[in-house]
């Protein structure tokens, strides 16, 4: 399965003991006199899958401003689509399956046709945009659909003036176009050769995220990662989560009210935001 997909605009790990619903996990970080609140989400979900609460829709009317990854609204993702062609599409004059080894090349064929996504256009982009448009079918069939996912239905909900974004979608295209071509490689064989498993591990990853028991996501997420994926963990997940802490940081520090909302991905482990939040002495509590 993919890791542009759940990692990027992309699960959790609780941090204090409380009793909590089963609900996806919300958590609050606080100063002496200001509250950000967290929330991991899924970018891509089952349209009949029902997440929100009634905390979850409380803490989002009192925030000033909510945090997403990036924009990912039609205009936005209009942009960010036909740059994406542009930097993804093959300029060597080769074919994606030539610079494959022959077993990869074979395994891209039989996926291509288990999944209907064309193997001439296979053919002619980079292997980080080919793992991203066969993710896409990939995650269709499994019945998950991006405009179910909590960020677009948020970012449709709140007015404009409410939003804020930590990057740019072109800065998101950066962490994989410019990524080397030996980790672009892994990446999408590594997606091959998950191909039988996806759905099953779709679903627990889900459901251990909806359930709101992190602890049961970090496993899954962090195998995914592992092997020769390693070094793209430090580029798409924890790299970025630096980024933001201090950002969040800098939230309290200037008494703003706001919630974050970014890929749940983000909250693994011991570089996952919320435990560079609390390295940096912030009050880290689970709400849900």
């Amino acid at each position: 399965m993919t890791k542009s997909c759940f990692a990027l605009p992309a699960l959790l790990l609780a941090l204090t003991v409380a009793p909590v619903q089963a609900a996806p996990a919300l958590w609050s970080i606080s100063d002496e006199d200001s509250t950000v609140w967290l929330f991991g989400s899924f970018h891509l979900l089952p349209p009949s899958l029902e997440w929100r609460t009634e905390l979850f829709d409380e803490t989002l009317e009192k925030a000033d401003v909510v945090y997403f990854e990036t924009d990912v609204g039609p205009a936005a993702q209009a942009t960010l689509g036909a740059r994406s062609f542009e930097l993804g599409l093959r300029d060597d004059g080769k074919f994606l399956a030539q610079v494959l080894d022959p077993e990869d090349a074979d395994l891209l064929r039989s996926v291509s046709a288990q999944y209907a996504v064309p193997m001439p256009l296979l053919n002619t982009l980079k292997p980080w945009l080919a793992e991203l448009t066969l993710t896409a079918s990939i995650a269709q069939q499994a019945g998950l659909d991006p405009n179910s996912g909590v960020d677009i239905l948020l970012q449709r909900e709140i007015p404009a003036e409410r939003q804020a974004y930590f990057e740019t979608g072109e800065e998101q295209l950066g962490f994989l176009a410019n990524a080397s071509d030996e980790d672009q490689t892994a990446m999408l064989i590594s997606t091959l050769e998950q191909v039988g498993s996806t759905s099953k591990m779709l679903s627990k990853m889900i459901s251990a995220w909806r359930e709101g028991t992190p602890e049961k996501f970090a496993p899954y997420f962090l195998a995914e990662m592992s092997g020769p994926q390693t070094s793209m963990l430090d580029r798409i997940i924890y790299q970025r989560n630096e980024r933001w802490a201090v950002t969040i940081e800098g939230l309290l520090a200037e008494n703003k009210e706001a919630l974050i909302v970014v890929g749940a991905g983000h909250m693994v482990g011991d570089r996952g935001v919320q435990a560079l939040l609390e390295d940096a002495g912030l009050e880290v509590r689970r709400l849900q």
